[in-house]
């Protein structure tokens, strides 16, 4: 049995709905290790820094890669918009 089969209707919704955040996208696109992103993580929450920010002040990617990465987790959050919109009115429709 997966862990989806144990998971509510509203948890299904919220993970399928739920949006990237950078620290998943740079992680999935290797621009960060997953020690790197916990480091970021840790000192996120000590400094109250934007990650973006902090990843800048260690040289860790240029500020056109940052955006780069910006504009893709904006373009994934609305493509999950755009899908929940289609479903929602083919719904309606039907």
């Amino acid at each position: 049995m997966s862990n989806n089969e144990n998971m509510s209707e509203d948890q299904k919704w919220e993970l399928l709905t739920r949006s990237e955040k950078l620290g998943e996208v740079l992680l999935k696109r290797g621009k960060l290790t997953l020690q790197q992103l916990e480091d970021l993580i840790k000192e996120q929450e000590r400094t109250e820094s934007p990650l973006g920010e902090l990843i800048l002040a260690k040289g860790w990617m240029t500020r056109q890669e940052l955006l780069s990465a910006l504009d893709l987790q904006h373009k994934t959050d609305q493509a999950i918009i755009d899908s929940l919109t289609e479903m929602i009115q083919r719904n309606n429709e039907g």
